[in-house]
């Protein structure tokens, strides 16, 4: 016989709380105070099945007359569920228990079905890939790397460095998920991070600056420095920033900030002589190279020889990745995009209503622009840094560049996984979600390619919208980016559309403005017609 669960209202369960009626065939009796628990659970037992009580047989069996077994739900009891809440409460105040991961491993319901793009493929650091075989090659490398660097930053002082790793071992191991860690002893961690350090900063000053470190020099093939440049920004190949910054002594960390910057393409020095004097841009490199090879050593010796004074809260992020994601969104204190009270001044309602009306889905790019909308890019690439204005007719969005190529999933995966499995706002999935709202189809992509918004290295116009529509779906986005942006162009939509004349105007404008082209035209035509009429004029009454 099929199973069929107990449903019961309020007051069904106030009436049933002293005394419980029994199927036919089973015992009664005063229920105790275990009793409620159980029956708010249990399901009922078909007609000749055993009941509960003194006289009751429990399960149907030899108490309640046979009948057929029903599967019960899982049942405890009033004291373990007293115990249940005691041990939740010491696990909440266990130091254990509220300790963020700072370097966490890929949530599983991301890591489902996309594993290539969280695994490296040519080097690990830390421990969470370490060993693998097809990273034997990437370890030979690592070491390679390891040494030029430990020996032009450190030289006999290596031991210090050593030693001043071990000590920290205890926080540094913590920063991992024990399971990861827990088959190495403080001494091999201690090694595996000084090593792994070593090879990513020497591989970071390899790429930026060359000198010392040319890839030339330690057989690293060109098409691999960008793959390795991948698995130093995975989520599951993040080190410690506290390590790094024991052994970043070589610079002053503002040196490094910089460094940093140009690792990750966000510098903009090199890129404004590159933009004017293209032509310049080996001579630059040449010019680079061997700056760093006449002034490294003299500029090693200064800082060693100054011994500089630790300086305070130097742990400003968790790791690189973390560096990377708050460059790449820029500070949210300068756009007021990402305010919070900003919406509560615009929208009256209740939250459930702002949240409604901010998060509602509007019009694609082709759209926008027919409702008078503009697609500019901003001034900065920092993805926070979206705006949008409006005149009444017309209106501009501004969204800052971006390059789309192979790689790019493999790290905005990444950064989405790391907004997943840390206590940070999703702004970064958020600025996603707001490019899918506008991304439908393939003319999307090619009117903000046009504006110089994408930058499309990765293939179709199609294969961008795909992307797009894809990367970010079923993400929950954060309820305050960009909200300001949303309901000024819901706000300047319904304006436009509940207006004939405004919609006029701007068919108008799109139609015969749209580009300088048409614009030249209708001025070619208008001084003819007025050349033409000051003609006629003077033709008619010439005096005579």
């Amino acid at each position: 016989m099929a199973r069929k669960e107990v449903i019961l209202s309020e007051e069904d369960l106030i009436k049933n709380l002293p005394k419980t009626e029994q199927p036919a065939g089973g015992g009664g009796g005063i229920l105790s105070e275990e009793d409620p628990i159980k029956n708010l659970a249990k399901t009922e037992q078909p007609a000749g099945g055993g009941g509960g009580g003194e006289g009751g047989g429990g399960d149907g069996g030899e108490g309640g007359g046979g009948g057929s077994s029903a599967t019960k739900l899982h049942i405890i009891t009033f004291s373990e569920f007293k115990s249940k809440i005691l041990e939740l409460e010491n696990e909440e105040k266990s130091p254990s228990s509220t300790l963020e991961l700072k370097c966490p491993e890929v949530p599983q319901r991301l890591r489902k079905g996309a594993e290539v793009y969280y695994e490296p493929q040519v080097m690990s650091f830390g421990p969470y890939h370490h060993g693998k075989s097809n990273l034997q090659d990437g370890e030979t490398l690592k070491l390679k790397l390891a040494a030029t660097y430990f020996r032009l930053s450190f030289d006999q002082s290596g031991e210090k460095i050593y030693d001043r790793i071990s000590s920290d071992i205890g926080e540094l191991r913590n920063c991992y998920n024990p399971k990861s860690t827990e088959d190495y002893t403080n001494g091999e961690l201690s090694m595996m991070l000084l090593v792994d350090g070593c090879a990513l900063l020497s591989y970071i000053l390899c790429v930026c600056l060359g000198g010392y470190f040319r890839h030339e020099e330690y057989g690293i093939r060109y098409q691999d420095l960008s793959r390795i440049h991948q698995d130093a920004l995975l989520l599951e190949n993040q080190l410690p920033y506290r390590l790094l910054h024991h052994l970043m002594e070589m610079f002053a960390n503002d040196t490094w900030m910089v460094i940093f910057q140009e690792f990750f393409g966000m510098s903009t020095e090199e890129s404004f002589f590159q933009e004017f004097f293209p032509i310049e841009e080996s001579f630059l490199r040449k010019m680079k190279n061997y700056c760093c090879r006449l002034f490294l050593p003299i500029i090693h010796n200064i800082i060693r020889n100054s011994n500089p004074k630790p300086e305070k809260n130097s742990n400003p992020c968790p790791h690189l990745l973390d560096l990377y994601w708050k460059n790449f969104l820029g500070d949210e204190r300068s756009y007021p995009t990402h305010s919070k009270t900003a919406i509560v001044k615009k929208v009256p309602g209740l939250v459930g209503d702002v949240k409604e009306q901010v998060m509602a889905s509007f019009r694609n790019v082709k759209e926008l622009m027919a409702a008078g909308i503009r697609i500019k890019r901003s001034p900065t690439r920092h993805l926070r840094d979206i705006s949008f204005h409006s005149n009444g007719i017309t209106a501009c969005l501004r969204i800052p560049p971006i390059a789309i190529d192979n790689s790019t999933r493999t790290l905005f995966l990444n950064l989405i996984a790391y907004e997943m499995s840390s206590d940070v706002p999703h702004d970064f999935i958020s600025y996603l979600r707001f490019l899918d709202s506008l991304i439908d189809h393939a003319d999307d992509v090619k009117e903000l390619q046009s504006a110089g918004v994408l930058q499309n290295y990765l293939g179709t116009h199609e294969q961008v919208a795909e992307f797009f529509n894809t990367v970010s779906s079923n993400l929950e986005s954060n309820f305050h980016a960009y909200k300001d942006v949303r309901v000024k162009i819901r706000k300047h939509l319904k304006s436009h559309y509940n207006n004939k004349l405004k919609m006029w105007i701007t068919q108008c404008l799109h139609a015969y403005f749209d580009s300088p082209w048409t614009i030249i035209a209708w001025v070619v035509a208008t001084l003819a017609l007025f050349f033409t009429a000051v003609q006629a004029y003077l033709a008619a009454f010439r005096p005579k």
